[in-house]
């Protein structure tokens, strides 16, 4: 648990260090990259050291709110590679009935990872640290009317999974747990 949380402390610090001369993504930006249709560029290796990178995938969320609300729900992920630059992956949730995108690229002249996300008309940002060794990571992120959140996850070839806590205002709202599992095509 120590190397864990020293981990997470790592992993944010070196988030807010590195956060200048990264690209910078706008809604317009991030609308064309995740409507790009999927092509067979060599991905950065970058960014396959994070981790499989599944085409589709299933996802069991599960939320539990402070106020004892509890939120359960099984989506379906697609993954797709942009200009050997860009991941773009969409969870297609019942609940929320849209597809939601998400985009994770290695910027080069930070020498950081970074994945976006969409909501409404704006851009919420996330910076990852990743031990390659351990198959762990960290993400922080801070998003609309002072959420942020923590995630830590670890993946293996077969699956990954997180736990994340998400702030509002800096008390807690609220966690999630979720697993990552392919799809076998031949089902």
């Amino acid at each position: 648990m120590k190397n864990t949380l020293a981990f997470v402390f790592v992993a944010i610090v070196l988030s807010s260090v590195t956060v200048r001369g990264q690209e910078q993504m706008t809604v317009a930006r991030f609308r064309e990259i995740a409507s790009t249709s999927g092509d067979s560029v060599p991905l950065n290796p970058r960014l396959t050291a994070g981790g499989p990178l599944w085409t589709n995938a299933t996802i069991a969320i599960s939320l539990k709110y402070a106020n004892g609300t509890n939120f359960n729900e099984v989506v379906s992920e697609t993954a797709k590679t942009i200009g050997g630059r860009y991941v773009v992956t969409t969870i297609q949730s019942q609940f929320y009935k849209q597809p939601t995108d998400s985009i994770l690229t290695f910027d080069e002249k930070a020498s950081a990872y970074k994945v976006w996300a969409i909501f409404g008309e704006t851009v919420n940002e996330g910076h990852i640290v990743y031990d390659f060794q351990k198959k762990i990571y960290a993400m922080n992120s801070a998003y609309g009317n002072g959420f942020t959140e923590l995630d830590v996850g670890s993946y293996t070839a077969t699956e990954s999974s997180d736990q994340t806590q998400i702030f509002k205002n800096g008390i807690l709202f609220c966690t999630r747990a979720s697993k990552c599992t392919p799809v076998d095509p031949s089902k």
